[in-house]
Parts: structure tokens; C-alpha cells; sequence
């Protein structure tokens, strides 16, 4: 992997002369020509000033739609435009703490600046540029300023550069130290009245470029930057603060980044940066020796047979964490005074995970069938990699496929509360946060296998019906979920069938998406079946392979599809699968087809459960009338379950939850994110639970035992770098960033036979926006302006010139470009994904894809390492989450972060470079979560009672049974009283509004019920559009006809939505 590590400082540093400049790029013997050198280096300069202290550019921003911010602001449509003109930076600079009884420093500062050559034939100047270092004696490359403390709040300047620039040292006093501002000013004005040409050559004449300053510390020491208080923080802020308590914060920039260098472990220099990076370490999964025999499949499905030295092994591997955890409680004595009480609580957390580890293992021992199924959910996990590992074309011996530690932990530790409904954790939401990559998906996979084993050892004559409910946010994500849990399913199934203990239904799989996705009805799958026939094209029906083989799925062979059923078929005889008489294999997604034979495990999209209200048939997933309900809920991507989306779904989740327990079931949570803060208001919202953490947090953010960081010199991080164009607007900063990243490999690693992997490794470059319209504006870009700037690279200097025959070869001349957003259709993004994974060398290759944050999860090809971010993301959760995407194998990763120079969020980040990627899991914030709030009830509050009606066996399921409903039941009356304790655990500082609420629903239906009785008309839940024979209880928002209460069918679109005129 290291071969990677030099060539991608080469691409870095390539990047940076080209858009900052160098005198590599430029010599002070070379000429620029035909452009502006403002043009050509849109980094790392500072403007000169108006002498009227104006902007000097009029700003057209387009603001991005996440954005609340705007540069035109009408007071009146009868007075002109106030229009805000931008003022590019002239200044740059940092701020520092340091203290000390003789406090002495350097200052030293360096820049270049572009003069124009010898004028033509005519006498005007031409378009070519000669540049020439800023220095008071010839050969120095920066100049320098000593410093001494003043003693008193002062500000010292000095004359820099040929007179050209000005550095400005800020003393403020502070408690025992001074915060000290030092800042390279460009100290020439150019004149409002030049216009045209005379306007922009002057400009760029006196714009100073390549802009550097340094403090170099000769005495004195410099501290941690001042930071809030500590007592003011809230007791997650004071164990986060713990936790990073070494990454130290020393300066923060002033329209630009700072950075800083340690020797002996003091502050020794400091200086601004205008294209930061910040390598940052990856997490492993892959911790202790990686050679302990009990984390081998294999072994552990045969638990049955050997319990005693795998429990024997299980319980030293559960000790190895427990001393662990005894060496952090002996951190805490040398702790200061503030830290210990947030040290105790965390000490306290770890000491119950390991507790609950324990509680497993004596389930493994003492419960026969609890140890039978953790050896068959074992078994299961093994065929389905090996079966995986088969489909790649790779050969591995049993004892390869092993678990990573935590996996194993985490079944560990909820296995006695997943297996038995009267265990004290039941009622814990397990959460499992992990980096991206680290392999979540595979640990809950596993409790899902030993959930579905037990309940069919258990209860063989109900233990059919759907087990559990897995949901999604996103449609992609969910299809790709979908497909990579089917290869499980079909492992337990062929289990099944070799054994009688398991039960004689089928273990299946659904998915329950919007038509979007996949049809609803078998006469909607049947019609896409017959067109795709006669097109002679596979149907668009997510599957269009054997998930247990790999054989490709044909239109007329493999879909068994009419009016009255749907089926995927597997033909090949040498699939276990493919060679049963009838070739079903065990899975389906046709709504029809679930609710007549409802799956084992249940994949949705969380939105899709707004259904439960209006349709009867779903019940088939919560029981019906034959099976036990689901005991087992998943939620994968906790941390997207928010804002309007999460204020909705927490009704609906009261709702179901309230149904289950009616039904006898009390659900295991389980949930899990890579990025989250306040987990546990979170979850109390949206579940009324509390939540537990795996792994625990440890007292130092680099170690958890089961998650650590790999030091850098032992694999490559993934590197964050900052890119800022003041001079360019939304619209036109990303092209010559862009213009250079799509150029560098090719300049860079063409020319070798032996880089040629290197050539691959940055080719395909990912560009994430934060809406659709950002997509647009960028597809716009890659069509004319990167196009054009790639040019200009070309042709600018005689170094590139050289490389202008090569670059005009290349295909990259017109890059191939595609967009994965939610505009698409599935069918579409799944072929963007296909291409997503070729090399350069295969047909359909891409240079780059325009993405939403759509990827921001789910999105999983090795090859991909390069990656855009446009503007700053609202949360740091996307940030984190958008740039994981990149660098997920050997190959590292590279992440630039396109600033916007209106966008205050983006200005924020890009002066506090340093400290934020250092330390970004540190900065994610809490997620907001509302759904008690008065407009969140009155969206889905009456949903949310008629979903518990419906389904909570009180006799109110079928369509005209609304008109049955009777607050004085007794079974309605338990039920009503069941879902007000289930909402008050969730909002219990609004028991009297959210009881007070659902009383006013329950006096509203009644109501109507008795106002239909006696007007002698049939209520309903729902009626068809244009009947208005019948009265209907839940209608849509856009319904010409009303009824009672306006129901969402979807929480995909849960905000309200008006019309603008423009005035």
C-alpha cells in the first residue's frame, strides 16, 4: 500500500502549483502568457484595496438551496436593488496564545507578483507576465521581523515586501498570557476610476500572489487557543472534550488556515496555509492479534458439539476486554479535578458492556437452544461469505472467515436481551457506531441469523411470519441492502431444509419500497416482464441475478410473473437453488406477494410504514392471525432519522411499537450509525428507550479497545485538503479545481509503464453536492468551464506546454460525466454503480460522477479515491460521512473541500482547517428530533392512533370497520391507554398536550362515527378518489373529496409546501 503513499504527495503538490503557483511553475525566467495571472491562480493571493473601500465585484451568487443566506436584498419592488458588491481578501493571518516571562518571536513573510512585459508594435501592453519574488535584498526568499512582547495592549505594523505589503502584530492581553494576532496585508490601492483593461491589469499587478507568513518562536511558550469553559459544557461535551483532550487546538487563521509545528513537545513555529491538509488516520476493526481462534466461523457454528473449550475461549476473549477496562478505571486517579466525574461515567458504561458480554456467555451455556442457534447463525454468516468469495472468483479455507472483535462482541453482548423479552436490556436500544467501512452491517447480520434460528427452535408451529423489520432512509441504500442481506436468507433456507427443528416455511426475504423501486402490484411486475421480453432486456425488478449463484437473470426465463403471482426462479442446475423442482428462490418484492406471504426478515424504507394506515394487508408483517409479530427492529443510519423526517417517524414508531406490545411481543432495538451526538435524546424521541453505545467510547478517542487508530506510518490515511477561490463565484470556483484533478494522474503517471495502477488509482472523480440544483450548476461547469481551464492549464506555461501534445491526445479532453441523484431511476443509478467500478482501460470508464447525498451512505467501490465536496454540508455528520465514500481500499484517499467565499459555514471551517479534520467526529452535531411538537402531532398524530386501531387486534382492521370504532370498548380502551403510556415515554414533559391531543382525535372520531350512523352513511377508512358515496375517515392532502383527517402515504415528503410569486 505504501507505493501509494509518494505518488499521492506528487498529485497534492501538482494540484497546488497549478492553483496557487510555484516558482517550479513559473520561473522568474518564464512568462506567462494570454491570461491574467489572477485567473490563472485563483489561490493563496491577497487583492489590493479600493481607495474608496468598495467591493471591486459586483456578487451574482447563486445561493444553494441549503443555504440560507442570499447577496440581493429588495427592500421595496418600487426601489432599486440594494446589491452587496464582494471584496476579495487583502489580508491573511492567524491568531495565537502564548504566555511566558520573556516572549520573543520571528515574523517572516513572503510573496511574488506578476508584471506585465514589453508593450507591442502599437505600444500597448501585452497579454504576458513576468514574475518576480517580493524580497529587500535579492536572493532572500522571505523577509522577517522580530518581535518582543510590548508589555501592553498594543498593535505594531510594519513595512514589508518592497513596500508592498504591511504586517500587523495585535497584542491583546489574556488571563496569564496574550492572544497574539499577526497578519500580511497587501498595502497598495488601485483606483475606482480605471475602467475595461486599465481596471483588471492594474488589479492583477497589484495583486500579490503565492502569499506565506511565519512566526518562528524564540521564546516564550505557546498554549492551547482559549476555549469555552468547561463547566458550561453538558456532560457529553465534557467526556468529547476528555476524549480529544490531546489533539490540542495552538491557532486559528484569519482568511486562510493555520498550521503549526512541535519540537520537544512545545509549539516551535507557526504559519498560514491557503491549500491545507490534514492526513486523517483510519479506524480498524481489525484489533488484538487478529490470530484468536475463537473468532473463526467455522468453529463457532460447531459450538453445539464443542461448547466447552469455545465457551472456555469465548470467556477469555470477554476477559481481554474486562482488564481492559480495569486499566482505563486506573487512568482516572491522575485525571484533573473536571475530567474524573466524565471519566467515571464512561468507565461505568464499559463495565456494563463487559457485564452483558458475560450475560451472553452464560446464555451460551446454560440455554440449549440459544447455543444451537448462535452455531447455525454462524453457519449461516460462513456459507454466505464463502458463497460470496466464490462469486469473486477467490478460494479460501474455512478458518479465513473470522469475525473482527467487535462483531463478535456486540453478539456477545445482545444476545441474552435479543433471545429473552424479561431481560433488564430489552428495553436498551443497542447502537452500534463504527466508522464507515468498519463493518456494522455484517455484526447485526449475524444477530439477525440467531434471531431467526431461535424463533424457529422455539416456536415451530407460529415461528413463521415476518421475524424482523429492517429499515433504511434511503431507496439506494435499501436496494443494495436488500440485495447483500438476500445472500444470508438464502444461507438459512438451505440450512431449513436440511433440518426438521427449523420448521417446514420457507425462511424468506421482501423488500417494501415505493413503486419507484419496485412494482406493487403482479399486474404491474407482470406488465414490466413482458415489456422487458419483447424488448429482449432484463426487467427492472433489483434482482437480475441468482444472489446464491451469480447467474444472470433472463427476461423470459428467470421471473415467473402473472396477474395472480410473482416469483424470482433460479434455472441453473448446478444452484442449490436452481436445481429444487420449481427453482423459487427466497425472496420477493412485489407488495402483493409480501402481504400474502409475508418474509421472515422485512427490508424497507422507513417512509413506506406511513402504508400501515391505509392498508389492511400490512398487517400480515406485524402477525396477522397466524404468526407471532416481529421481535427484532433494526435501523440502520440512525443519524439520518431527522429533522422533519424524524419528528414524523417517531409518531409511527409509537404506533408500531404500541401494536407489538399489544400483539404480546416487546421488540429489541438495535440500530446503528458512524456518525451521531446526543444518541440518547435521540433515541428516547424516536423510541421512548434508552440507548447503549458498542463499543463504548474509551478515554482517549484513539482507543476503544474494540476500534483504534492505525498510526500513520503504518497505512495512509485519507488526506483532507482546503481549496478557496475569493474571486470566484458558486458557479465558476469548481472548474479550475476540477480542471486540475481530472489532468493530474495522466500528467503525472502516463508517461511510465510501471504507474500505471497509480493512473487508475485518482482517475474517476466524485463531486458531492448538497441539492440537485448544485448538480446542475456543476454539470454545467464540466461542459464549458473545466473544459476551458484544462485548456489553460495546457497552455499557460512552458512546463505544462510540454505536456500539450499529451494532453491533447487524451480523451479527457472531454471528460465522460454522470449524475447519481434521486432524479434517476434505480435502474439507472445501479449502471451509473456498475461503471462506477471499471478501470480506465474498460468501455463505460468515468472521469467523473456528480452526485447528492444519496452516497452519502451506501455508496461501496473499492477503486474510488478522489473526491470534490462542494461547499461545506449543513451537518459534520455528512461531511464525514459524504468523504467516506473515497479511499475504502488500498488505494488512499484524497478529499477536497470546495469552499465558497460567501458561505460564512464554509469561511468557518476552511480558518479552523486543522482542528476540525484532527478531530471532526469531535465537532458532529446533535441531530434535532421533535415529533411530540403541536404541528408534528397534527401531521401524523391521527395516523399514528388509527395504525394502533387497525393492527392492534381490536377488531378495527378491515376498511369499514372505522365506522365500528368505540372509545368505550374495553379492547379499544386498553389499547388507547397502551399507546398514551408508549408517546409519554418518549415526550414526558408534554404528558397533558399529547394525551390532551389524542383524546381530541378519539372525541373527533367518535363523532364522525355517530354523525354517519345517523345520516345513514357507510364510514370508511379509505374511499376511492371520485366515490363520494361513502364518507372516508383518512384522505390525501391533494383529495378533491375530504374526509376526517388529511394522512401521509409516504413520510418521504412530510413538510408543507406553497406557492411564490415573485413581486
Amino acid at each position: 500500500m505504501t507505493m501509494f503513499t509518494e505518488p499521492r504527495k506528487r498529485l497534492i503538490a501538482w494540484v497546488r502549483q497549478q492553483l496557487i503557483g510555484s516558482p517550479e511553475l513559473v520561473p522568474d525566467s518564464s512568462v506567462l502568457r494570454g491570461v491574467l495571472p489572477t485567473e490563472r491562480f485563483p489561490c493563496g493571493a491577497l487583492y489590493p484595496t479600493s481607495q474608496w473601500g468598495e467591493g471591486i465585484d459586483p456578487s451574482s451568487e447563486d445561493v444553494d438551496e441549503a443555504d440560507g443566506t442570499t447577496e440581493i436584498t429588495v427592500e421595496n419592488s418600487a426601489e432599486p436593488a440594494i446589491v452587496r458588491r464582494y471584496t476579495p481578501p487583502s489580508s491573511l493571518g492567524f491568531s495565537f496564545f502564548i504566555k511566558g516571562e520573556d516572549i520573543r518571536f520571528q515574523v517572516l513573510c513572503c510573496a511574488v507578483r506578476y508584471e506585465r512585459t514589453e508593450r507591442d508594435e502599437r505600444g500597448k501592453y501585452k497579454n504576458e507576465w513576468t514574475r518576480k519574488e517580493l524580497a529587500s535584498r535579492p536572493g532572500d526568499d522571505e523577509e522577517f521581523e522580530n518581535i518582543s512582547c510590548p508589555g501592553k495592549d498594543q498593535r505594531q505594523s510594519f513595512s514589508k515586501l518592497a513596500d508592498k505589503a504591511r504586517v500587523d502584530v495585535q497584542w491583546r492581553h489574556f488571563v496569564d498570557g496574550w492572544i497574539v494576532t499577526v497578519s500580511l496585508c497587501n498595502a497598495q490601492e488601485f483606483a475606482d476610476s480605471a475602467s475595461g483593461g486599465d481596471y483588471v491589469y492594474e488589479r492583477a499587478e497589484k495583486t500579490l500572489f503565492e502569499a506565506s507568513l511565519r512566526c518562528v518562536i524564540d521564546a516564550g511558550d505557546v498554549g492551547v487557543y482559549p476555549r469555552i469553559d468547561r463547566s458550561l459544557l453538558d456532560p457529553e461535551e465534557q467526556e468529547i472534550e476528555l476524549q480529544y483532550a490531546h489533539r490540542h487546538i495552538y491557532a486559528i487563521g484569519h482568511g486562510c488556515a493555520a498550521n503549526w509545528d512541535m519540537k520537544d513537545g512545545k509549539v516551535a513555529e507557526l504559519r498560514s496555509e491557503t491549500m491545507p491538509a490534514v492526513e486523517v488516520p483510519q479506524m480498524t476493526a481489525d484489533t488484538g492479534t487478529g490470530g484468536e481462534p475463537v473468532l473463526s466461523l467455522a468453529r463457532l457454528s460447531d459450538i453445539d458439539n464443542a461448547h466447552t473449550i469455545l465457551l472456555s475461549e469465548l470467556d477469555a476473549f470477554t476477559s481481554g476486554y474486562a482488564n481492559w477496562v480495569a486499566n482505563q478505571q486506573g487512568i482516572i486517579p491522575g485525571l484533573s479535578a473536571d475530567d474524573r466525574a466524565a471519566a467515571d461515567r464512561m468507565v461505568e458504561r464499559m463495565n456494563t458492556a463487559a457485564s452483558r458480554m458475560r450475560m451472553g456467555l452464560r446464555l451460551l451455556n446454560d440455554n440449549a437452544q440459544a447455543r444451537l442457534a448462535f452455531g447455525l447463525a454462524n453457519r449461516a454468516m460462513l456459507n454466505q461469505m464463502r458463497q460470496h468469495d466464490h462469486l469473486q472468483g477467490k478460494s479460501r479455507a474455512d478458518d479465513a472467515y473470522r469475525w473482527r472483535p467487535f462483531q463478535l462482541a456486540f453478539l456477545l453482548t445482545t444476545l441474552e436481551s435479543t433471545a429473552n423479552e424479561d431481560n433488564e436490556f430489552r428495553d436498551t436500544v443497542d447502537l452500534i457506531w463504527f466508522p464507515t467501512g468498519g463493518g456494522k452491517t455484517e455484526a447485526y447480520l449475524g444477530l439477525i441469523a440467531f434471531r431467526i434460528a431461535l424463533r424457529r427452535l422455539r416456536h415451530s408451529d407460529t415461528g413463521g411470519g415476518t421475524a424482523v423489520l429492517m429499515r433504511y432512509t434511503l431507496r439506494l441504500l435499501t436496494r443494495d441492502q436488500f440485495i447483500r442481506a438476500t445472500r444470508l436468507i438464502c444461507a438459512l433456507e438451505l440450512i431449513r431444509r436440511e433440518r426438521d427443528d427449523l420448521g417446514s416455511v420457507p425462511i424468506t426475504i421482501g423488500m417494501w419500497v415505493g413503486e419507484a423501486t419496485s412494482p406493487n402490484t403482479f399486474q404491474k411486475a407482470a406488465e414490466l416482464v413482458k415489456k422487458s421480453i419483447a424488448a429482449s432486456e432484463k426487467p427492472e425488478l433489483v434482482l437480475d441475478h441468482c444472489p446464491w449463484c451469480g447467474q444472470d437473470f433472463e427476461a423470459d426465463r428467470n421471473y415467473d410473473s402473472t396477474t395472480k403471482h410473482f416469483y424470482f426462479l433460479c434455472r441453473n442446475p448446478d444452484c442449490r437453488f436452481g436445481v429444487s423442482p420449481d427453482g423459487v428462490l427466497p425472496c420477493n418484492i412485489v407488495d402483493e406477494a409480501l402481504y400474502s406471504e409475508p418474509p421472515t426478515m422485512l427490508v424497507a424504507t422507513i417512509d413506506k410504514f406511513a402504508r400501515l394506515a391505509w392498508e389492511e394487508r400490512a398487517n400480515a408483517f406485524l402477525g396477522g392471525t397466524l404468526h407471532r409479530p416481529p421481535e427484532l427492529i433494526i435501523q440502520d443510519e440512525l443519524h439520518l432519522i431527522a429533522s422533519a423526517l424524524g419528528s414524523v417517524a417517531g409518531l409511527y414508531e409509537a404506533a408500531i411499537d404500541t401494536v407489538l406490545q399489544l400483539r404480546g411481543v416487546y421488540p429489541k432495538y438495535i440500530a446503528s450509525t458512524a456518525t451521531i451526538r446526543m444518541a440518547d435524546q435521540q433515541v428516547k424521541r424516536l423510541y421512548g428507550r434508552e440507548v447503549a453505545v458498542f463499543p463504548p467510547p474509551g478515554l482517549n478517542c484513539d482507543d476503544a479497545y474494540f476500534a483504534r487508530i492505525v498510526p500513520l506510518a503504518q497505512r495512509p490515511g485519507r488526506i483532507y485538503i482546503g481549496y478557496l477561490a475569493p474571486m470566484l463565484n458558486r458557479q465558476q470556483c469548481l472548474a479550475p479545481l476540477a480542471a486540475a484533478l481530472l489532468l493530474a494522474p495522466y500528467v503525472l503517471f502516463e508517461s511510465f509503464q510501471h504507474e500505471q495502477d497509480l493512473l487508475d488509482a485518482w482517475w474517476t472523480l466524485v463531486v458531492y453536492h448538497g441539492s440537485l440544483k448544485g448538480v446542475g450548476n456543476s454539470h454545467t461547469a464540466f461542459a464549458s468551464d473545466v473544459r476551458d481551464f484544462m485548456r489553460l492549464l495546457s497552455n499557460t506555461t512552458d512546463v505544462l506546454a510540454q505536456e500539450n501534445e499529451k494532453s491533447k491526445k487524451q480523451e479527457r479532453s472531454t471528460p465522460s460525466i454522470a449524475q447519481l441523484t434521486s432524479l434517476q431511476t434505480a435502474a439507472q443509478n445501479a449502471d451509473i454503480f456498475t461503471r462506477l467500478s471499471k478501470t480506465r482501460e474498460e468501455d463505460g470508464c468515468l472521469d467523473a460522477v456528480l452526485a447528492t447525498n444519496m452516497i452519502s451512505v451506501g455508496l461501496d467501490v473499492a477503486r474510488l479515491a478522489l473526491m470534490i465536496i462542494n461547499g461545506q454540508p449543513l451537518t459534520t455528520a455528512e461531511y464525514i460521512q459524504a468523504s467516506s465514500r473515497v479511499g475504502r481500499s488500498e488505494t488512499p484517499g484524497l478529499v477536497f473541500a470546495n469552499y465558497y467565499r460567501d458561505q460564512a459555514r464554509s469561511l468557518s471551517h476552511y480558518e479552523s482547517f486543522r482542528p476540525y479534520h484532527e478531530a471532526f467526529y469531535r465537532f458532529v452535531e446533535p441531530t434535532s428530533v421533535t415529533p411530540y411538537t403541536y404541528q408534528a402531532r397534527l401531521r401524523a398524530l391521527p395516523a399514528a392512533l388509527v395504525i394502533v386501531m387497525r393492527h392492534g387486534k381490536v377488531g378495527l382492521l378491515n376498511n369499514s370497520a372505522a365506522a365500528k370504532f368505540d372509545s368505550n370498548d374495553s379492547h379499544i380502551a386498553i389499547a388507547i391507554a397502551q399507546f398514551k403510556r408508549r408517546c409519554v415515554l418518549s415526550a414526558p414533559d408534554q404528558v397533558d398536550e399529547v394525551s390532551g391531543h389524542i383524546d381530541a382525535l378519539i372525541a373527533d372520531w367518535q363523532t364522525e362515527v355517530e354523525r354517519c350512523r345517523l345520516a345513514r352513511r357507510q364510514l370508511e377508512y379509505q374511499v376511492p378518489e371520485n366515490d363520494n358515496g361513502r364518507d372516508r375517515l383518512l384522505y390525501n392532502h391533494d383529495d378533491r373529496i375530504r374526509g376526517l383527517w388529511p394522512t401521509l402515504q409516504s413520510l418521504r415528503n412530510v413538510e408543507n409546501t406553497a406557492l411564490l410569486k415573485t413581486l
